[in-house]
């Protein structure tokens, strides 16, 4: 009973963050665009291909960061199955034991990981679609949006390693706090230390983005053909949560990969060849499926605002510094 109690609070606290996270987005984009002119230095006039791309890297950056603060303990519960033997429902049923604090291990690291990677992340995507509007106009948009997933994904994702090395091992309780994490990895490992388990991160978000996003653009069109009508915004976060899931599960193999290499201990440098003959022969092929029920509930959320809110974050505010702009004529 404990158990059930415990997912159904799981359950409620993924739908409250869905929820929330919409609201939050609209007075997030209110208090930016009453001073983005100021901000940026932008006199009062149309917006230029710069000024779209930081605009992007801001909403991508601030839309991440702050879902993923909220759906954090989802991913130190994630990153304990993952690095464990222990199950999903043992883990639920020792929720009390660890609390909120130990949930919230290296959130530090992760919020700030968000926001710098996503944050470039969406800046190189925008300014590479414009580039590649202009340099191939022939081009399909889904191979435009590919093409420019893939490029920003990579440097983001490099970006973010880092703060994701620190991040697992404070979550996995390697590491009392974020200074001691650092250090501690930095005399083991030196600078690689920050950068293992790169090519196994890098296979899990390249298609989780590229996949996930034409997946994210292709439903959003289907939708709307079939209503014959632009959708809500709600009906807009509810295809981000589901094409995010999706594409989380489907990549959960590789995201085991990387929590073994991440969590291995220090001065063990293994391959991702390796880390996977190792969980195939010793727990079984479905032990790379290990935390995909936790993992869904936090993408899905994640997928929302990485895809969804993004968006919804652009168009508040756009028509926020559009009215702005009528205020002031």
């Amino acid at each position: 009973m404990q158990i059930v109690e415990n997912l159904f609070h799981i359950v409620n606290f993924v739908t409250s963050c869905f929820f929330f996270l919409q609201d939050a987005l609209k007075v997030i984009a209110g208090i930016i665009c009453l001073k983005l002119p100021q901000l940026f230095l932008f006199p009062d006039r149309m917006e230029t291909a710069t000024e779209s791309v930081l605009k992007s890297a801001l909403a991508g950056g601030i839309a991440c960061s702050f879902s993923a603060f909220v759906m954090h303990p989802l991913d130190t519960m994630k990153t304990c199955v993952q690095a464990s033997t222990v199950s999903f429902p043992e883990l639920v049923s020792k929720l009390p034991e660890v609390g909120l604090q130990g949930l919230y291990k290296g959130s530090i690291p992760a919020v700030l990981g968000q926001f710098s990677s996503h944050g470039l992340r969406t800046g190189i995507c925008e300014a590479s679609k414009l580039i590649l509007k202009k340099a191939a106009p022939r081009l399909p948009e889904v191979q435009v949006q590919s093409l420019a997933s893939f490029c920003s994904t990579i440097l983001g994702t490099i970006s973010r390693l880092p703060c994701e090395v620190l991040k697992q091992r404070l979550q996995a309780g390697m590491y009392d706090n974020v200074g001691e994490a650092f250090v501690g990895t930095l005399q083991q490992d030196g600078i690689r230390g920050f950068f293992c388990g790169t090519t196994a991160t890098l296979c899990r978000e390249v298609p989780f983005y590229v996949a996930g996003m034409g997946l994210y653009e292709e439903t959003k069109k289907v939708m709307q053909n079939i209503l014959r009508r632009d959708l809500e915004p709600w009906e807009t976060v509810v295809v981000g949560a589901v094409t995010g899931g999706l594409a989380s599960v489907l990549t959960t193999p590789f995201d085991v990969i990387k929590t073994r290499m991440m969590v291995a201990p220090q001065g063990l440098q293994m391959s991702m060849q390796i880390v996977a003959f190792h969980i195939i022969c010793e727990e079984g092929p479905l032990a790379l499926f290990r935390g995909a029920v936790p993992r869904f509930f936090w993408v899905a959320p994640l997928g929302a605002m990485n895809f969804a809110g993004y968006e919804l974050l652009r168009k508040a505010m756009d028509r926020t510094e559009h009215v702005n702009r009528k205020r002031n004529m």
